[in-house]
């Protein structure tokens, strides 16, 4: 999850109009003050973050006001860094109970100003449920922390007894292939002995579209059905399973049209579903210009 986070990565958050989700939040310099509400409500937001899917929270972008343009970034607010340290924003989020390891608050310098400066909070997924410091149990909900209901508590204490699969993505431009390369790790305390992901992706970009039954939402996407079952072929057909075991990973490539790149900057995003074991089933999108592209080609020629 973690970046080198720049200036210009959070001017591109605006500039490519990257709107909030599950697992990013917006918020303007004014969330951080020292009043007692304000404090209740980092913890709620940080905590909602890690009982979730975990993500990333960035303090110092304003969202519009318009309705129809809400969630969606609009300028850059400058945080006065002498007047909410660094330090002063890490001990706000240490009265989250119980505290959360392994969140990572990078301070950005803005060029606006010497004193001048972005917080950018990643928060991974927990493997307990925290609670903020007004005693409140929340999640990430409809771009929102909202209070968890008992059965949803108890579902997060008990992350630690199953899988947590996560899915990343990137583009791999290879000498003679391009593709979409997905991979599954599992960063659970738990084995996962099945995993299937659902992958809608933008049919328009891909280069083998055979199976009719596949297509949907009108010819517009195109589904895969990804999972850690291999089919073999010895004397007879049989199947295999890996179990993906804690910190293993597993990966599925998808070849892509030679024209893709031309349809990157579309509205269409790749939709997903990812299921395994016992595990709540979970879900999202990206968009395509959000992915990561690994030239390979250069790579090589170099070598």
């Amino acid at each position: 999850m973690a970046r080198n986070w720049t200036e210009a990565k959070l001017q591109n958050l605006i500039a490519n109009g990257i709107e909030e989700s599950l697992t990013l939040e917006y918020k303007s310099a004014e969330a951080l003050d020292r009043n007692e509400t304000k404090k209740k409500e980092i913890t709620k937001d940080v905590s909602a973050m890690a009982n979730s899917a975990g993500g990333t929270i960035v303090y110092g972008i304003r969202e519009f006001d318009q309705e129809n343009r809400r969630h969606l970034p609009e300028r850059i607010t400058p945080v006065d860094r002498r007047a909410f340290p660094r330090e002063w924003v890490e001990q706000i989020i240490q009265a989250i109970r119980p505290r959360i390891d392994g969140i990572l608050i990078h301070s950005v310098g803005l060029s606006s100003g010497e004193r001048d400066v972005a917080y950018v909070i990643e928060i991974p997924q927990s493997n307990t449920a925290h609670q903020a410091s007004d005693h409140r149990y929340y999640k990430r909900f409809n771009f929102q922390a909202v209070p968890m209901e008992d059965y949803e508590i108890r579902d997060v204490i008990f992350r630690e007894q199953t899988p947590n699969i996560v899915l990343s993505f990137l583009i791999e431009l290879a000498p003679n292939a391009q593709n979409l390369v997905i991979q599954a790790r599992n960063n659970g305390s738990a084995f996962a002995q099945y995993v299937a992901v659902f992958l809608d992706a933008p049919a328009a970009i891909l280069l083998n579209t055979d199976n009719k039954m596949s297509f949907k939402d009108g010819g517009k996407f195109y589904r895969h059905r990804l999972t850690n079952l291999n089919q073999e072929y010895a004397d007879e057909q049989f199947r295999a399973n890996f179990p993906l075991l804690r910190s293993m990973a597993m990966s599925w490539k998808i070849p892509l049209r030679d024209d893709f790149e031309e349809m990157r900057d579309g509205d269409s995003p790749l939709k997903w579903k990812l299921y395994a074991d016992n595990a709540l089933p979970k879900e999202g999108r990206i968009s395509l210009r959000e992915i990561e592209v690994v030239d390979l080609r250069k790579t090589r020629s170099q070598t």
